[in-house]
């Protein structure tokens, strides 16, 4: 059997629409998006929830034998939620026999979970779920969060490009 997993990492589901984690199954799982929508219509979650679903009827079309399931995290991102995520896959891999994963996520902060999933079986595919009016702006704001977090990057790039707008507006101011 295939495992679609969706994982909320920050536990939107937990806390804004009051659903916990594990959620398996494809009722389940819609009723959970469904929730969540209502709560914060603008929560990407929702989509990627959606999308989990989406893929697991597809595979289900192609023959193949699959579950949904959403696995929820932590609104303290890291270490604690990371291990609340692992906690709800051992115990939903305790009942279902997996053979692999499908990895739906709605931006790059879901993806650090991969290394997670691979340690326990095979991750045949990740799709990523971008609403599209904001598919350039989430990737952007990613990937901006993601380099004020790296030291060594906002040492060897972020501070010699302020030099350098210092520098430029001192050219300016003195012309």
């Amino acid at each position: 059997m295939r495992l679609v997993v969706g994982v909320d990492r920050d536990d939107d589901l937990g806390r804004k629409a009051g659903v916990p984690g594990p959620v398996v199954g494809r009722q389940a799982v819609l009723d959970a998006a469904l929730k969540l929508g209502t709560a914060d219509p603008e929560d990407s979650d929702t989509n990627a929830m959606f999308a989990a679903v989406n893929l697991a009827d597809e595979l289900r079309r192609a023959g193949e034998s699959v579950e949904v399931v959403i696995l929820t995290g932590d609104g303290h991102v890291g270490t604690v939620s990371d291990r609340r995520v692992a906690a709800q896959l051992d115990q939903v891999l305790a009942e279902i026999p997996v053979e692999a994963f499908h990895l739906v996520s709605d931006g790059e902060e879901d993806e650090y979970l991969y290394p997670l999933l691979a340690s326990r079986r095979h991750v045949d595919s990740i799709r990523k779920v971008y609403v599209r009016q904001s598919a350039s702006i989430q990737g952007t704001y990613y990937t901006l969060v993601r380099a004020l977090k790296d030291q060594k990057l906002r040492t060897k790039t972020l501070l010699p490009l302020a030099g350098l707008f210092i520098f430029l507006s001192l050219i300016w101011y003195f012309q």
